[in-house]
């Protein structure tokens, strides 16, 4: 029997997932078991040593992975079992399955290769009319880079972008000039003017210290700093026009994966801006899909796709039933800063991506019945 005739066979969600994971053991991905009680600080960015209930498998499977013998190397992992997230009123346990790779250096071939396990995940279960969405945040971050704006700027819109904060807002927020006057904080706001995140740090921990303080309405001494930067900057001027233009068209580019590249060059060649590495990433991807047999007319590819999570740092999709509105059945992408983050010396590249067991299982119910 194959792996797809199983998981068609099985009764359940977990003999489902069960199903599904055999099929991704043969394609080389080794069952993870990550535990249940995990150290809060990876999910909450909190220091200490409080624990919690997985919120979600990817954390977790990494930092399994990077405390083996080895972190570093190529290797992939698959996963089945229960996360714990507040969900309004949907149940707050759920079963997630999924597949974690690390190591791999050819990171398109790798990206279209989670695209294509993904979208084998939803048709073993039946489901063959599913709507690919895809984006990637690493040309958000290229044109942010290659408009040399503020350090400040940067961070606040690649983290707007990246928790799908309307950037619309904000931009235009940044372009207004700053009201004339003074304040209360003019002092510190001049001596912050140029500065860098780290020298701002420094001297607001440096005001806090004197004044015996490590919070202010329960503000970290980081964020009190990122503030005081960032009107500093805002008093400097304005937002550049002509950036703001640029961001705008190039967050309105989407569509056919293809036709996207085009218009990424044109705009780039059109504005003068070193996007070429990028570009030719996304370019690369789109071919090795291709080469997948993942048709790329019916993938949606759009400029201002985001995922909602700050760990991104490219390749970035969702697997969407037809009509089940903004909830995926699939979704990951790639998050090669999240090791360095949990403690690798070194940079590791990693992509995957998460199932949600029950949404697929309904889904694959409603469409044998139609």
């Amino acid at each position: 029997m194959t792996a797809t005739a199983a998981v068609r066979g099985a009764a359940g969600s977990a003999a489902w997932a069960d199903a599904l994971l055999l099929s991704f053991a043969q394609g080389g991905y080794v069952q993870a078991h990550p535990g249940i009680l995990q150290p809060a600080e990876p999910f909450l960015d909190l220091s200490g040593e409080e624990l919690c209930l997985r919120p979600d498998l990817t954390i977790p499977v990494a930092r399994d992975y990077l405390a083996s013998g080895r972190a570093g190397q190529p290797a992939g992992f698959s996963y089945l079992g229960p996360v714990f997230r507040y969900r309004g009123g949907q149940p707050s346990e759920f079963l997630q399955a999924g597949i974690e790779s690390f190591g791999r250096q050819d990171r398109a071939a790798a990206d279209a290769e989670m695209l294509a396990l993904a979208l084998e995940a939803t048709s073993a279960f039946g489901l063959k009319d599913v709507e690919i969405r895809t984006g990637d945040v690493a040309l958000f971050t290229a044109l942010i880079d290659a408009l040399k704006l503020y350090p400040v700027w940067r961070r606040r819109l690649i983290k707007d972008f990246n928790r799908k904060v309307s950037l619309a807002d904000d931009i235009e927020r940044l372009t207004l000039a700053t009201a004339p006057g003074r304040n209360e904080y003019e002092g510190v706001l001049a001596a912050l003017a140029g500065s860098d995140r780290k020298a701002a740090l420094a001297l607001v921990t440096d005001l806090m210290s004197i004044a015996g303080t490590t919070n202010v309405g329960g503000r970290t001494v980081a964020e009190i700093a990122d503030r005081f930067l960032e009107q500093s900057t805002l008093k400097g001027g304005a937002l550049p026009r002509d950036a703001l233009n640029i961001i705008k068209r190039f967050l309105a580019i989407a569509g056919d994966p293809d036709e996207s590249v085009a218009q990424l060059r044109a705009l780039a060649t059109e504005a003068k801006l070193d996007l070429a590495a990028a570009i030719d990433q996304l370019e690369s991807r789109v071919g090795f899909m291709a080469a997948r047999g993942i048709d790329t007319r019916k993938t949606r590819f759009s400029t201002s796709f985001g995922r909602g999570l700050d760990y991104y740092t490219g390749f970035e999709f969702e697997l969407h039933h037809k009509g089940n509105g903004a909830e995926p059945l699939v979704a990951g992408g790639r998050y090669d800063g999240l090791m360095t983050q949990l403690g690798s010396a070194t940079p590791i590249p990693a992509v995957g991506f998460s199932i949600w067991v029950e949404a697929l299982t309904q889904a694959g119910k409603s469409g044998s019945a139609s």
